[in-house]
């Protein structure tokens, strides 16, 4: 993995940025730096999974080529297959919700139908039946499912119980969707609402988005449900909320409604005009979040309702929703809040992107695939 003599600072756009807000603090505001970055051979960008939790490997997949990989530090493509087609080795579906490494030498990969168990060359070990389904709308790398030591968490509903949640009007607190599991034998160990601060919670009902985004450390798992502004902190694995922080973002977030299932469309449209929470992760002391910007509700207002990302539509999505919107904080105090001219995504406490700043990535086409790597400092 190639080393950068010099780290890329972005003094100059923290200060001059028309787009970035004021400093919330005297403090210090750390800087956002390229520390590293990864070069594949390969003419599409795959879609990076998971990441070993020392940097020394990364879990990707194509989706133009429906492959999973296994990637080096060095960018060397150790391991690739397709295990979406039909075969004694497939996952039985064309895509998969999550795929996480397990242990040292697992790959344990999520679908609709049940739970797959790789050894590191893509070949299966054990599928396992499940009695749950997922709440998440999100495939290839969703964040209902995570592997921590020997649990599972999974964000769902057990399949009993499927009809009677599904049909309440309020269901977003009509069950304990987070669950941890015993990672081998599947069994529940221990369930939990969401939280009652949430606005989920004050504001029940179904939303597009509901499954939070969870990371562990020691015995915490912290919890950012997209559409709710605050990070949650639980005991791990009782699921007991010890604490939780409101994160108060400026006037570019706005908040969601639930949707109205009478009316076709409406999540998606009630989506477009509000925010989420895209990502977070802690940076050396830090935590710094993303969330979207929302689209004006005059201009969803006007759109069309028999139909969703025709071009007016996406339009609006890419001038309003294209660049995220930062928070970084020291404890829970806000240091800084405002916009960088790159879009930051996140695996475990891995930041990184897929261009430079300022550089568009889908510009021209390239011979080979580069992923940057950022710290706070």
């Amino acid at each position: 993995m190639k080393k950068f003599l010099l780290l890329l600072l972005f003094t100059a756009a923290l200060a001059c940025s028309e787009k970035t807000q004021e400093t919330q603090s005297e403090a210090y505001i750390p800087e956002l730096v390229i520390t590293d970055s990864l070069v594949i051979d390969m003419l599409t960008q795959p879609y990076l999974i998971d990441a070993r939790d020392d940097g020394s490997e990364f879990l990707f997949f194509d989706f133009n080529t429906e492959e999973l990989l296994r990637v080096s530090k060095t960018g060397e493509i150790l391991v690739k297959a397709n295990r979406s087609e039909d075969g004694r080795d497939s996952f039985k579906t064309r895509y998969f919700t999550s795929a996480d490494y397990s242990g040292e030498d697992e790959i344990l990969v999520t679908t609709h139908a049940g739970l797959f168990v790789y050894d590191l060359d893509f070949i299966l070990k054990e599928e396992k039946a499940i009695d749950f389904s997922l709440i998440t709308r999100n495939i290839g790398g969703s964040n209902a499912v995570e592997i921590y030591e020997d649990y599972l968490y999974t964000f769902s509903v057990q399949n009993e119980d499927g009809e009677k949640v599904y049909s309440s009007e309020e269901f977003s607190t009509s069950y304990p969707f987070m669950t941890i599991r015993d990672l081998n034998s599947l069994d529940i160990i221990k369930s939990a609402y969401i939280p009652a601060q949430s606005m989920m919670a004050t504001t029940p009902g179904q939303y597009l988005s509901l499954d939070p985004i969870v990371r562990f450390s020691g015995d915490e798992m912290y919890a950012l449900f997209p559409n709710s502004p605050e990070l949650y902190v639980y005991d791990f694995p009782t699921l007991e909320l010890k604490s939780f922080m409101p994160l108060g973002p400026d006037d570019h977030f706005k908040m969601i409604q639930p949707l109205n299932k009478e009316i076709n469309f409406d999540g998606f449209f009630k989506s477009l005009a509000s925010s989420q929470y895209t990502n977070y992760a802690f940076s050396n002391g830090y935590l710094i979040t993303m969330f979207e910007g929302a689209v004006p509700q005059e201009e969803v207002d006007e759109l069309p309702r028999n139909v969703v990302g025709d071009e007016r539509y996406m339009a609006l999505e890419e001038k309003y929703k294209s660049n995220l919107h930062y928070q970084i904080f020291k404890g829970e105090e806000k240091l800084w809040e405002g916009t960088w001219d790159v879009n930051l995504l996140s695996v475990r406490d891995l930041l990184y992107s897929n261009a430079k700043p300022g550089e568009d990535p889908d510009a021209v086409e390239k011979d080979v695939q580069t992923f940057y790597f950022y710290e706070l400092k």
